[in-house]
């Protein structure tokens, strides 16, 4: 909240109108700090780009053989992570585990002081200016990582150490092993040979679309952004060097 009221003000000091136009778009719908609900930090096409980039070898053969392909690919997918799940010894998943560990360790350099019940007040040494307020019933915490990320932070690990709760009982469910098995647990089959058709369907001639052949060879490459082509065309800084 202190880092978007820093630049919030310097956005006012640059200039009003736009300090105004945003706040009659009303701060909760644009900024995370606000929101309501949950948001994330990630805007990205990575799962497009790869799918994109496993099925440049595919994309020249016809639809039903495509479909194939991907469910070729799917099974195997599957297979594979099922088992790598099934194998993770932890209570939560490998990622999460190591996260808290290297929190764990920060964790002990910080002071803890319980206020009530419920509320513990962490800070890192002597400073008052580190202050945060753990609410380990609530799972909330003032540096507001601990509600966004469903994942204790640092002042919340050092508050539970002090009041003996397990950090790993904070963690949502989500980041269970468990919940990672149950993604994968349903595997991808192959396609019902036996499935009945309707009689109308299966007389049916499936004659190819009327299509005009464009000249040329035919694109392979997707049509990329205009941002992604801004990237590729500027120029890389010059570098100065002593002669």
């Amino acid at each position: 909240m202190s880092d978007f009221t820093a630049i919030f003000e310097d956005i006012e000091a640059i200039n009003p109108a736009l300090h105004g136009y945003l706040q009659r778009a009303d701060v909760r719908l644009w900024t995370r700090v606000h929101f309501p609900g949950e948001r994330y930090n990630l805007m990205t096409t990575n799962i497009a780009e790869s799918m994109n980039r496993v099925l440049s070898n595919a994309r020249g053969l016809n639809i039903v053989r495509i479909l194939e392909s991907i469910r070729v690919m799917m099974t195997r997918w599957f297979a594979e992570r099922r088992e790598d799940a099934r194998s993770q010894p932890t209570t939560l998943t490998r990622g999460v585990e190591k996260l808290l560990h290297d929190r764990v360790t920060t964790a002990r350099d910080l002071t803890v002081q319980r206020i009530d019940d419920h509320h513990t007040d962490v800070k890192y040494g002597s400073s008052s200016e580190s202050l945060n307020v753990v609410n380990l019933v609530e799972r909330k915490c003032t540096c507001r990582h601990f509600e966004r990320e469903k994942l204790p932070c640092v002042h919340a690990i050092a508050g539970a150490e002090y009041n003996n709760v397990c950090s790993i009982y904070l963690c949502s469910p989500y980041y269970n092993s468990a919940y990672l098995l149950s993604v994968y647990a349903e595997p991808v089959m192959l396609a019902d040979s036996a499935q009945h058709f309707p009689e109308i369907m299966a007389n049916q001639p499936c004659l190819p679309p009327s299509i005009y052949q464009q000249p040329g060879r035919p694109k392979k490459n997707r049509m990329k952004s205009a941002l992604e082509v801004a990237l590729q065309n500027k120029r890389p800084r010059k570098e100065h060097t002593c002669s």
